[in-house]
């Protein structure tokens, strides 16, 4: 008996999702253990992120119509969350852009802070919706190792978020002067980010196990539950 389209959609969610996670754990890992914090992909995590986690939750919202009623209330809990990480990325590239190309005006310190929290939260944001998405299907192991993950991730978003701050003035210098093969931008984040390795490791466990639990772990909905009146 094969699958049904429901969980054949959340296993590629879940699929793509972990293969996103094994290829940043990877370029994390390498990066700490190496101490490359100047190599070209390095700090790709604002990008390569929001990507893959967009293609996940996009193989769930063309199965929406599949979704039961209590998998829609969680589902539209990580799509809302997701969107939040979104909305902080574009205020934290509008500041960038603005202050690189668009004004001449001294940056004041709640500018640098300001860019620095928005990305930090859309770091965190995006965390959380990858513990939303298979929280509810993983056991008390993987609920444990989705929120231990989303804790270190909270810390490191917020060193990531100091140094950004910290570092705003010189980040739009090297786009102002284009500068961005020596590799400066890199180097801000690049060691704080490294320490998401540990990160991306606990989520591939739970993922593993989240894709294993599917079948059994996709609640139905009450109306499905109900055994038909006897005739």
């Amino acid at each position: 008996m094969g699958l049904s389209p429901m969980v054949s959609k959340l296993r590629l969610t879940l699929g793509i999702l972990t293969i996103g996670f094994v290829i940043e754990g990877a370029i994390e890992a390498y990066t700490y253990l190496s101490r490359s914090y100047r190599l070209p992909y390095a700090a790709l995590i604002f990008i390569l992120g929001p990507f893959v986690t967009l293609a996940g939750i996009l193989v769930l919202w063309m199965g929406r119509h599949q979704w039961n009623n209590l998998l829609s209330r969680r589902f539209r809990h990580a799509h809302r969350t997701f969107g939040l990480s979104l909305v902080a990325l574009v205020v934290g590239a509008a500041l960038l852009v603005w202050y690189s190309y668009g004004s001449a005006a001294p940056i004041s310190w709640w500018v640098s802070w300001g860019f620095g929290a928005a990305l930090m939260a859309s770091l965190l944001l995006t965390f959380a919706t990858y513990v939303l998405l298979a929280l509810h299907l993983t056991a008390m192991v993987g609920k444990a190792l989705l929120l231990l993950a989303l804790g270190w991730a909270a810390v490191v978003s917020f060193w990531i978020g100091q140094a950004l701050a910290q570092d705003f003035g010189a980040i739009t210098l090297v786009l102002r002067t284009r500068t961005l093969a020596d590799g400066s931008l890199n180097t801000s984040v690049a060691g704080f980010e490294s320490y998401l390795a540990l990160t991306y490791a606990l989520l591939i466990i739970a993922y593993i196990d989240a894709f294993r639990r599917v079948p059994a772990g996709s609640p139905r909905s009450p109306s499905a539950s109900v055994a038909p009146p006897a005739a």
